[in-house]
């Protein structure tokens, strides 16, 4: 099983947020600075975490909310 955990890119402008997947606490993929609105990246983690979406579906969903994905 996938698991989704935030990441922290510190910036001059304030943190921004991406999403990590691991599977058995291996990382294997990560995005960095997707957003700097904490609540959203905490939110689309969970929603990430709760459906248990495949690795095959993280890009599409990063994709999604970057275009046009409401939170």
């Amino acid at each position: 099983m996938i698991t989704y955990k935030i990441n922290i890119t510190p910036s001059n402008s304030g943190d921004e947020f991406g999403i990590s997947a691991f599977s058995d606490n291996t990382l294997i993929k990560s995005v960095h600075a997707i957003t700097t609105i904490k609540k959203d990246i905490v939110k689309l983690v969970e929603i990430c975490n709760e459906l248990e979406i495949d690795i095959c579906h993280f890009d599409n969903i990063i994709e999604d909310y970057l275009t046009d994905f409401i939170i």
